[in-house]
């Protein structure tokens, strides 16, 4: 038999883990949003009545009223979903130790072993869903199959509080059909492309030529061209082992749209200051820096950078991301948010080349005042020591703490 693979996902989460202090709003429309004052405004995760309205994560605040005037807002609260997302993982951990998080309301289990047939996987899985009502108060969803990517689309497949088995031997009737944006990572774009050359379901991928895929898409088409075909042997990481993040990113909307260079450079400096702290705490550096830009008009584009050495140094990332601007914006339009980016991440105890030019000692400089200021941070609080261009930024108030990070994934 092959591999059991899980995937659990909670539904509604945020809204979710709000409702369990606020019983009240469970049969009321709510959705979590941010800060509209700040044009922070969008729907951060909704309950079920309000999915009922057609309200949608990541639309406005005021495209969501629309639809239901009488929709009941409120404040999001991350450590409150840290909290629930760690206790959720380690109830997981008594059925495996495999458990592998993908994102806060996220998780695949490794069940290999552990359950010897589809049946009595299925059991397992409305064990945990009875105990999550049970024990939290929430709900999930499980996807059940042979790979980690089709159990994630198991667990997408039903919501709320069901359970989807996609096994070794009839998932092509069922999977197939499929739209290929439920594929894992076919985004927008993804799919745009492939629907130019008339692929359209997960199926259409799968039946398509591999190397053509590849050609057009690039090395993401061969992984989705295996995908679609059950080709995922990757294993379900340890308990307790920290997946390494692909990019560590920051961004921010400004109260006002940005209009000058100097609103720019104010910005991007806090913004790497940001992105080169978290790169620290994960003992990372970054290769590559990248800047998303988005107008007045909402339009975005995207640039980007190889570095002549990884860096974790606020001022290297800075230097990076505002040339990257100052090539490519014409400013016949406000800035509305920006955002830095660095991938191509490499562990602070990977070798690397060392330059034949100056500059070496002077790295090694600014590597032991890092550390010296992440030291002072850590012991005496967060901000304590900060660069003069984020005390100025802050003391103009035109900006305040970049909305909600996260590492990429």
């Amino acid at each position: 038999m092959k591999r059991i693979i899980f995937h659990i996902d909670q539904n509604c989460y945020f809204a979710s883990v709000e409702m369990i202090s606020r019983p009240e709003l469970r049969d009321v429309p709510m959705a979590v949003a941010g800060d509209a004052e700040v044009r922070h405004g969008i729907i951060l995760a909704k309950n079920e009545p309000a999915k009922k309205y057609g309200i949608k994560t990541a639309e406005a605040i005021w495209q969501a009223k629309a639809k239901c005037p009488e929709l009941v807002l409120v404040d999001a609260h991350y450590k409150k979903y840290e909290y629930y997302s760690g206790k959720l993982r380690e109830m997981y951990s008594e059925y495996t130790d495999r458990v592998e998080p993908f994102g806060l309301d996220e998780c695949w289990l490794d069940m290999t072993g552990m359950a010897g047939s589809y049946e009595e996987a299925c059991d397992i899985a409305l064990e945990i869903r009875n105990r999550v009502k049970s024990e939290y108060k929430l709900t999930c969803s499980v996807g059940i199959s042979f790979n980690k990517v089709f159990a994630k689309l198991g667990s997408d497949y039903k919501k709320p509080d069901a359970t989807t088995v996609f096994t070794d031997r009839e998932w092509k009737e069922k999977i197939w059909p499929l739209p290929v944006t439920d594929l894992l990572f076919v985004g927008r774009h993804t799919a745009e492309k492939l629907s130019k050359i008339n692929v359209k379901t997960i199926g259409d991928l799968a039946a398509a030529d591999g190397g053509f895929i590849s050609s057009y898409l690039g090395k993401a088409g061969t992984v989705l061209w295996e995908y679609a075909n059950g080709m995922d042997d990757s294993q379900v990481s340890v308990s307790g082992n920290k997946r390494i993040p692909k990019s560590v990113g920051n961004s921010t909307t400004t109260p006002e749209d940005m209009t000058s260079d100097r609103q720019i450079e104010r910005t991007l400096h806090m913004l790497s200051e940001s992105v080169a702290e978290r790169l620290r705490k994960h003992s990372l550096r970054g290769n590559v820096v990248q800047i998303t830009v988005r107008d007045r008009d909402l339009g975005i584009y995207e640039k980007q950078r190889i570095l002549y050495k990884a860096t974790d140094d606020a001022g290297e990332i800075y230097f990076a991301a505002k040339e990257l601007f100052k090539e490519s914006y014409d400013w016949n339009k406000g800035v509305r948010s920006i955002g830095i980016r660095c991938t191509k991440l490499s562990g602070t105890d990977c070798g690397e080349q060392l330059s034949m030019f100056a500059g070496t000692e002077t790295r090694g400089y600014d590597c032991r005042l890092n550390k010296a200021i992440d030291d002072i941070n850590r012991r005496y609080g967060h901000g304590v020591i900060r660069s003069a261009a984020e005390a100025e930024i802050r003391t103009a108030g035109v900006i305040k703490d970049p909305f909600h990070p996260e590492d990429g994934l």
